[in-house]
């Protein structure tokens, strides 16, 4: 029988030459990195800082093409902070030469990369590109940006910030004539603000989006998920108000037909009723009977709960 040993070695001997040379590699990116830094810092000395007259404004835009090699080559090493620096040397310069878009572009870039690592870092170079955009008139990349500010707040938990670059994001869209754009970040406050307890907004925004998916051929089909979810939000602010939320749900009704004959609908009085008689058990009995057909996501679970709490103790909703 043939040994197997020296395939073993053969090939553990490729594996640590592999290792080796992507560590050469690293560090050869590494110091063209640095080097290219040296150099761009170099060529700025050339102006004395200055970036006036031609000759001045010829050496910055090289010092800025090389802050830009130099920031590529730290990526390649994944030194994210080293490369979110060179990018942002390169964008302050742009800007100072007066080339807005492509200042913008490289605090887009330097975003990326400290996303990576300093959250900070990242929305302060969010925050400037958005500006430089909006003041050249890009409004839709301007609100880009603030949508990627939103979804960074989110990831840090801070849902009270997400909603104010949402709602940014949502009025530049909303400038721009870009409905689809504005309905998703409208979606996304309405979610937050439920779950900020601000009801009110959430249920005047799912109203509205309600409103337009109606007229749309596309979205139609959405309306009824919409109103049920602004019946949510208005029977967690007040469970008791069930002649306030029959009121709204017949205006629902009138505005979509789909809605009046829709298991939403009925499923929202069965709820509504058994808060107003704070009979928990028909509460929760309303719940499983509507999740034996279709699941109710985290959100709008969420909202029962709260509802619950305020009508009695009792099991899990779930």
């Amino acid at each position: 029988m043939r040994t197997t040993f020296p395939n073993f070695f053969a090939e553990n001997l490729q594996f640590t030459f592999y290792i080796k040379r992507m560590a050469t590699v690293a560090d050869q990116q590494l110091s063209k990195g640095a080097g290219l830094m040296m150099e761009a810092e170099a060529k700025l000395n050339e102006t004395a800082g200055g970036c006036c007259g031609a000759g001045g404004r010829i050496r910055v835009e090289e010092a800025c093409e090389l802050y830009v090699r130099a920031a590529n080559a730290f990526k390649m090493t994944k030194e994210w902070h080293k490369a979110g620096n060179a990018f942002q040397e390169a964008a302050a310069l742009q800007f100072k030469n007066e080339r807005w878009t492509e200042s913008a572009r490289n605090y887009m870039d330097a975003a990326k990369a400290y996303k990576k690592v300093s959250a900070t870092d990242c929305e302060a170079c969010l925050i400037k590109a958005s500006e430089i955009y909006d003041d050249v008139g890009r409004g839709k990349v301007a609100a880009k940006q603030h949508m990627t500010l939103a979804e960074l707040y989110e990831e840090q938990g801070n849902l009270q910030r997400a909603v104010d670059e949402y709602q940014k994001a949502a009025d530049m869209f909303s400038g721009e004539e870009l409905a689809s754009s504005a309905t998703k970040c409208n979606l996304q406050i309405a979610y937050h603000s439920g779950t900020l307890g601000d009801f009110k907004r959430a249920e005047e925004l799912f109203v509205q989006l309600g409103d337009a998916s109606v007229n749309n051929k596309l979205l139609k089909y959405t309306a009824t998920e919409h109103f049920m979810r602004a019946g949510l939000c208005h029977l967690t602010s007040n469970p008791q108000d069930h002649a306030g939320l029959r009121q709204k749900v017949e205006e629902w009704c009138d505005t979509s037909p789909a809605f009046s004959a829709s298991r939403e609908k009925s499923w929202l009085m069965q709820i509504a009723d058994a808060a107003q008689k704070t009979d928990v058990d028909a509460f929760n009995e309303s719940i499983r009977s509507y999740e034996s057909v279709s699941r109710l996501a985290d959100w709008e679970q969420s909202l029962l709960k709260r509802i619950r709490k305020v009508l009695a103790a009792g099991p899990d909703l779930r």
